[in-house]
């Protein structure tokens, strides 16, 4: 029957789904839950010699004789203490729109017993921080289209979007844009696309979850030297690229942790009475932005153009002081 060649299936399925080294199956259990899910009756001796198959397979298995009480799947695709760093990881991307967020949360919840999920703790939030996350459905395929028009060494062309005064994404302009895609990058919890307009050799970088309609031109992209690229990702500072700058900043040594977050540990140290002088490489733009951030505790040394723009920033801020 077609049926009995499921039943080493029907095992292994309940005991993923029903077993834990909390939760151990005796055989009783496993038969009464054949029946009751699938409407197999199998006596002890078929049982045992489903789960013998399935251990020779490679799968890990505790039996009666390791434990003295039953049978519960020790293989898992995943630890529980890693489950709950991948769940914490995709919950708190707010890139991910809220249906895709739940659904994976549920798959990776599906590696282990249902006992030990906890799952629902992620999904009831969801609706409690909607409203940070993207409306964009389409970042997944746009994760897809990207990487397909990298490997063909393809240009690509999109609309990428805005938040206009309603709330919602809108067209940043009419005409989409055009662009040579080298890498996608993670940075600061936002995904980014990294990749030059034709003809051009500065590098952009554009949010995924901000890209729609999305498609691979016949055009082959320019080309861009691989070390160079990875070059500018490594001096990046807030998804700000360019040529990097030699900067030197004074700063309060209480944010020494967030410093070294921020620009890693190749970041040269002296101690200068209650601060810290750190020098180091990164684009401007990059640093003017992280330096606002952190103004009360940051000052700007060089380069000299580079202070005296956060210092106009500062002059030219919405309180007016």
């Amino acid at each position: 029957m077609a049926s009995s060649r499921l039943n080493i299936l029907y095992i292994l399925e309940i005991l993923r789904e029903e077993s834990d080294s909390d939760h151990i199956l005796s055989m009783a259990d496993i038969k009464k839950k054949l029946s009751l899910y699938y409407g197999v009756n199998l006596d002890r001796r078929t049982v045992t010699s489903a789960i013998n198959d399935l251990i020779d397979f490679g799968i890990d298995i505790s039996t009666f004789t390791d434990n003295g009480l039953g049978y519960y799947l020790i293989d898992r695709d995943f630890e529980k203490s890693e489950t709950y760093l991948l769940m914490d990881a995709i919950f708190s991307l707010a890139y991910i729109d809220k249906d895709q967020c739940t659904e994976l949360l549920r798959k990776i919840g599906k590696s282990q017993s249902k006992y030990q999920r906890s799952v629902d703790k992620y999904i009831s939030q969801t609706d409690f921080y909607r409203t940070k996350r993207t409306s964009n459905k389409e970042v997944f395929l746009n994760i897809e289209i990207i990487n397909e028009a990298i490997e063909e060494n393809r240009q690509i062309e999109f609309t990428y979007l805005t938040y206009g005064p309603d709330k919602k994404l809108v067209p940043k302009r009419k005409r989409p844009y055009k662009l040579n895609a080298y890498r996608i990058l993670a940075d600061n919890k936002k995904y980014y696309l990294l990749g030059t307009t034709p003809g051009f050799t500065n590098i952009l970088s554009f949010r995924i979850d901000f890209i729609k309609d999305i498609k691979i031109l016949d055009e082959n992209r320019d080309s861009f030297r691989e070390d160079e690229l990875n070059r500018l990702i490594e001096k990046a500072s807030h998804a700000f690229f360019g040529k990097p700058s030699f900067i030197k900043i004074r700063f309060d040594k209480d944010i020494l942790t967030y410093v070294i977050d921020q620009f890693g540990t190749d970041i040269k140290l002296r101690e200068d009475g209650d601060y810290y002088l750190g020098e180091f490489m990164a684009p401007e733009k990059g640093i003017e932005y992280w330096a606002l951030q952190f103004l009360p505790y940051v000052e700007v040394l060089e380069p000299v153009s580079l202070r005296e723009s956060v210092i106009e920033s500062v002059k030219e801020n919405l309180y007016g002081i």
